[in-house]
């Protein structure tokens, strides 16, 4: 398949499935389902491998074919002879430590290479496909399930064709495509005017999503979400096969909101604190958030995209909560896509506020090192700055707790700009009626 194929395939630029894949970090599993449903999305794996060099070779192929529109003939023939020469492939005894039991697993085959190969590029694929179709919801609100009929469909896959739900649906957490390992279902947006000339129903999943057990073979369990629908008169259950229960393009963001989930269970003060500054100290998260500023600020039309600066740390969170009536912050701060084009705007530039580009992608660094923090009384809102060059701060209004449509409740960034070294600017900070600083 050729690179224009898979854009038709797919309905989607290359490039946007790049972003997703290298945007994965790196994670070594015997069993797949160790690196469970959200965690997929943020991390590359390949079960069986316990190698980083082979997972390297593997991870780099895959590269390669979204980076170049590889054939799977050429990617099969390329990674062969590597895998076997490192001893990854045929199959192996492997020895459970935890119980003692062995078993004859499968390594490297050819039938594992185009699970990998179809599975990683459909799902980097639907991942991009999902941010692209987030930046057009406002003129088209509904989303399409679309199923390729014929005879190597699942049947619960194919009782989904058709059906259209709400971009904002609870459904597409769970069940945007792929849904399982071979999965060839896409989504279609849709304007009002489509949706009326096509004589379509807008469903709604209200009261029609269950958790749903699915016994494997070794007898473990596992949950994933499901939705009843209604075939030929006929009650069923549409889920994801286990391990597929999230959506790839949102859980690249979502995964940090159970990160911080995680992190606050944790008791230990001190290595809750550690855990949330070693995160918002990583240059990995600060190349991806100075990639997508980049790319945003280029193309001017902003959509209702969001991307995570940083974590809120356990002080600025709890100085926050004595200023706002006892309400936690959500721990998770990001900037939506129109707050960021908003404050780069000509309007903004006139008055010589605006920041650099450098200075907007070093946002994640100015959270987790501010020079200051404040609370204002006028809005109710938080404030990091940081100093400039000129003698001036860069001032940075966060909301602890606002509305992220369609992402939901989360710590968010109100704007961006500079204060000048004058009265009328950084003067201002001074108001300790207005402004009261965190100790």
């Amino acid at each position: 398949m050729s690179k224009v194929d898979l854009s038709a395939v797919f309905g989607l630029p290359p490039e946007k499935a790049v972003e997703y894949f290298k945007s994965k970090g790196y994670a070594l599993t015997w069993d797949w389902r160790e690196l469970w449903q959200e965690a997929q999305a943020k991390s590359f794996t390949v079960a069986k491998v316990m190698n980083t060099d082979i997972l390297n070779d593997i991870r780099g192929a895959v590269d390669g074919a979204l980076n170049n529109g590889t054939t799977f003939h050429d990617f099969k023939r390329n990674l062969t002879p590597i895998l076997q020469d490192k001893g990854w492939w045929g199959k192996t005894e492997h020895v459970n430590t935890l119980t003692g039991e062995t078993s004859t697993v499968q390594l490297g085959s050819v039938r594992r290479l185009k699970t990998i190969y179809q599975t990683n590029l459909q799902t980097a694929y639907m991942a991009g496909r999902y941010k692209q179709m987030m930046e057009s919801v406002d003129s088209h609100p509904y989303w399409q399930y679309v199923a390729v009929l014929d005879g190597k469909t699942r049947q619960a896959h194919r009782a989904m064709n058709g059906r259209v739900f709400r971009y904002d649906d609870p459904m597409w957490g769970a069940m945007f495509p792929p849904n399982g390992f071979n999965c060839r279902c896409r989504v279609r947006p849709l304007s009002a005017a489509q949706v009326e000339a096509m004589g379509l129903k807008v469903e709604s999943s209200q009261d029609r999503l269950v958790d749903h057990e699915i016994t494997m073979h070794d007898g473990s369990v596992v949950q994933v979400k499901a939705l009843r629908i209604k075939v030929n008169g006929k009650d069923m259950l549409f889920y994801p096969d286990a391990g597929w229960s999230y959506n790839p393009g949102a859980a690249v963001f979502g995964n940090d909101i159970e990160v911080m989930r995680k992190i606050s269970s944790v008791k230990d003060r001190a290595i809750r604190v550690q855990a949330v500054q070693s995160i918002n100290n990583s240059d990995l998260r600060h190349q991806v958030f100075a990639s997508w500023v980049k790319d945003s600020l280029s193309k001017r039309a902003a959509g209702h995209e969001a991307q995570v600066v940083g974590f809120v740390s356990e002080d600025i969170s709890d100085f926050a909560k004595s200023k706002n009536g006892g309400v936690d912050a959500a721990r998770v701060l990001v900037l939506p896509e129109k707050r960021l084009v908003h404050a780069d705007s000509a309007k903004h530039k006139a008055g010589e506020i605006t920041l650099t580009l450098e200075e907007y992608q070093s946002l994640p660094a100015i959270i987790a090192n501010p020079n200051a923090v404040y609370w204002d009384t006028e809005h109710k809102n938080l404030v990091y700055v940081a100093s400039d060059r000129s003698g001036g701060v860069i001032y940075v209004p966060v909301n602890a707790v606002d509305n992220v449509k369609p992402h939901g409740k989360l710590d968010a960034i109100v704007n961006a700009y500079r204060l000048a070294p004058t009265n009328d600017g950084v003067g201002r900070l001074k108001n300790k009626k207005r402004f009261e600083k965190m100790e």
